[in-house]
């Protein structure tokens, strides 16, 4: 089971380092966290191999659906600028969404828990919305919330606001 406590992003905890908000040590310390849930699902997909593929399958599977509609950098665009949304927790997952060698579909969880799924989008040129299905566990249900992109005068998407249905 992952843990959804409020532990600063992997981008957050980079940027306080470098500003020298934090020191190295507290920045170990923190990452160090993000490393044990990376472990714990490698664990959790070796201990159920056939839905740990069924998952992957089912990711690979939204993640082509919404970049064949909408192109890949479009997509990484949109989870970069989640990525840095204050208290957005799935953005814990999405720090190296920039990165092209990483694939798409490793940042969507359409199955099990925390689940982090798109349900609607609509891309123009400076704008964009996107209707997300996020967090949850076996006793909460999943929160929905709609996010607003509008893109700046450097032309870098950002989440103008955002509103839980």
């Amino acid at each position: 089971m992952l843990s959804l406590d409020p532990v600063p992003t992997p981008q957050q905890l980079f940027r306080w380092l470098d500003s020298g908000r934090i020191s190295r040590e507290e920045f170990r310390t923190a990452m160090a966290v993000h490393a044990g849930e990376l472990i714990q699902e490698m664990e959790q997909a070796h201990a159920n191999p056939l839905v740990a593929k069924f998952n992957e399958l089912m990711n690979r599977r939204e993640a082509w659906k919404w970049s064949r509609r909408h192109g890949e950098v479009v997509m990484r665009e949109i989870l970069c600028a989640l990525m840095d949304e204050e208290q957005f927790t799935p953005a814990r997952w999405l720090w190296n969404a920039a990165h092209p060698h990483v694939p798409l579909h490793c940042f969507f969880r359409t199955r099990g828990t925390p689940v982090l799924r798109f349900e609607e989008m609509t891309v123009h040129p400076q704008n964009a919305s996107v209707l997300i299905e996020h967090g949850g566990s076996e006793t909460l249900a999943p929160a929905r919330e709609k996010f607003y992109f509008r893109r700046n005068r450097q032309g870098i998407l950002f989440v103008e606001r955002r509103e839980r249905l």
